[in-house]
């Protein structure tokens, strides 16, 4: 695992997943929604996330977290690996809750500085209906972008840890 990209919902565990397997491997974790974002909660332009994910894309190892469909091409066509978490949306549901109550006033690691942790309706609903409107959309998109890569589809918490086992503990 060189070129690792990690896709699925808010929630699901990308980031913390990126973490990990980036601390165990030496291998720069880069998180799409700190490339995306500006101070401020302002979106950047298709155009300039591109420019900015290409920088890391040109680097020998790197982890990708995080979906944006936009610019996703010529990471999942680099990537030797792409692990996507498929878990249930109440688990999903639960953790951006608790994430929120845990980061309320303060900007996270993996979120761009001056985007202070917010919850709204419309993100709540976005991860309830993301097994319905996106999961498939994510699925055919990485299997035919990335059919040369090792594919890894997490359905669990528990297939979560023992693949992290598989791939840390040892």
């Amino acid at each position: 695992m060189n070129r690792v990209a990690i896709l699925g919902s808010a929630g699901s565990g990308k980031s913390t997943l990126a973490k990990q397997l980036g601390g165990r491997h030496h291998i720069e974790v880069v998180h799409m929604d700190r490339l995306f974002w500006k101070p401020g909660w302002i979106m950047s332009t298709q155009a300039e996330l591109a420019a900015k994910q290409k920088v890391h894309l040109g680097k020998p190892s790197w982890i990708i977290e995080g979906n944006y469909s936009g610019v996703w091409d010529e990471r999942l066509a680099l990537a030797d690996t792409v692990i996507m978490l498929d878990l249930n949306r109440y688990l999903c549901l639960l953790r951006i809750l608790k994430r929120w109550l845990l980061n309320k006033g303060k900007s996270r690691e993996d979120m761009a500085p001056g985007c202070s942790e917010r919850m709204s309706l419309e993100f709540i609903k976005y991860v309830w209906n993301y097994p319905t409107k996106k999961r498939s959309h994510v699925m055919s998109s990485a299997l035919e972008q990335a059919n040369h890569a090792q594919i890894v589809i997490l359905p669990s918490k528990k297939s979560v840890k023992k693949f992290l086992c598989q791939n840390i503990c040892t």
